[in-house]
This record gives structure tokens, C-alpha cells and sequence, in this order.
């Protein structure tokens, strides 16, 4: 099983603070179109407003969407809050 741990508006989207996905390995996208499917507001859960992170490093400094999370790894998902200017 991989462990999602979702923060902020991505917590908001699923309406828990984690979820098991019960794969034995799964892409970054994936991994979002599994929350977005389940998501009561899925726009919260768009992949430019994110960081997303595998054990701790950002998946964009590995593979992107591409990175593969694998059972017994934590993915984060973080929403990324900014104003406007």
C-alpha cells in the first residue's frame, strides 16, 4: 500500500487528512487522478497548484508526474497557496 498524507485544500478535496492506495506502485499521476476521481472538489486537486513530494523529496526534482511512488512510501500532497499582486 502506498500512503497519501494530504495537507491543506488537498485535505479539503478528500475530506481526510490520509488515504491508502492499495497498489503496489503508482506514477504521480496517477496518484491524482485516483484523488480526483474521489473528490468531492476536484479542482482543489489541480497538479499546478501542488507540491508533491515521495518520502520527503519534491517529485518534481525526480521524474514530475512520472515519479513512481511504491508500497510502503508516503506521498504528500501539499496545496500551494499564493495572492495575487
Amino acid at each position: 500500500m502506498i500512503r497519501i498524507r494530504l495537507l491543506g485544500g488537498a485535505k479539503s478535496a478528500i475530506g481526510k487528512s490520509s488515504i491508502l492506495l492499495d497498489r503496489t506502485q503508482a506514477s504521480v499521476a496517477d496518484i491524482l487522478k485516483f484523488l480526483q476521481a474521489r473528490s468531492c472538489e476536484p479542482r482543489l486537486l489541480n497538479s499546478n497548484n501542488l507540491i508533491i513530494a515521495v518520502n520527503g523529496t519534491d517529485s518534481q526534482a525526480l521524474d514530475g508526474p512520472e515519479t513512481v511512488a511504491r508500497a510502503g512510501d508516503t506521498v504528500t500532497i501539499v496545496t500551494v497557496v499564493h495572492g495575487g499582486g
